[in-house]
């Protein structure tokens, strides 16, 4: 078993990872044909995307190598982002599935969308000049304000709290660095 997982976190196990996303989301694209589950399609496509990246995240981790001079092991951290966002797609799914959960909407709106992907490749870019905490708080508070929140209080403690839980949890929990940029 563990051979196989670290095949699967080896550089031919991410072609497999890559042809098994289709696979599902067709599977979850028929599965969802049917008359109570159409309307939620999208969600539960995307639902299941979620799901995937997370199995992914964790079967990676198998790949990653003990260091125990370190203090805290390199697998903590892929295996921590998997649970979570296992959890929370879980919760969303367990919503959809009761029918608490919104219809898709009939049309998206693209320029939101498109504007949302620059704001997240510009902070994934920022982290080399300005450092990964200072990128994160700009990225949320940015992003805040684009999807429609106008509380100044709500903003700012959201992108504080985010800083603040990194810090916690990378830093000093898991005493991970994370990137550093020419300012921080």
């Amino acid at each position: 078993m563990e051979e196989m997982l670290v095949f699967l976190s080896g550089g031919t196990g991410l072609l497999l990872w890559a042809a098994g996303l289709p696979a599902v989301l067709l599977a979850v694209w028929a599965a969802t044909g049917r008359e109570r589950l159409a309307p939620f399609r999208v969600r539960m496509l995307i639902c299941a995307a979620l799901l995937y990246l997370s199995f992914v995240f964790f079967f990676l981790s198998f790949g990653l190598e003990e260091i125990e001079a370190v203090g805290s092991s390199a697998r903590t951290a892929p295996r921590l982002w998997a649970a979570g966002l296992a959890l929370f797609t879980a919760d969303q799914l367990r919503r959809t599935f009761q029918g608490r959960a919104p219809r898709d909407p009939e049309s998206g709106d693209i320029r939101r969308v498109l504007a949302t992907a620059a704001v997240v490749a510009f902070s994934l870019w920022g982290m080399d000049i300005v450092g990964y905490y200072l990128s994160s708080a700009v990225m949320l508070l940015v992003l805040c304000v684009l999807l429609g929140e106008r509380r100044p209080l709500v903003v700012l403690s959201l992108a504080g709290g985010w800083v603040l839980f990194s810090w916690a949890v990378f830093s000093r929990m898991l005493t991970l660095n994370l990137p550093e940029g020419l300012f921080f």
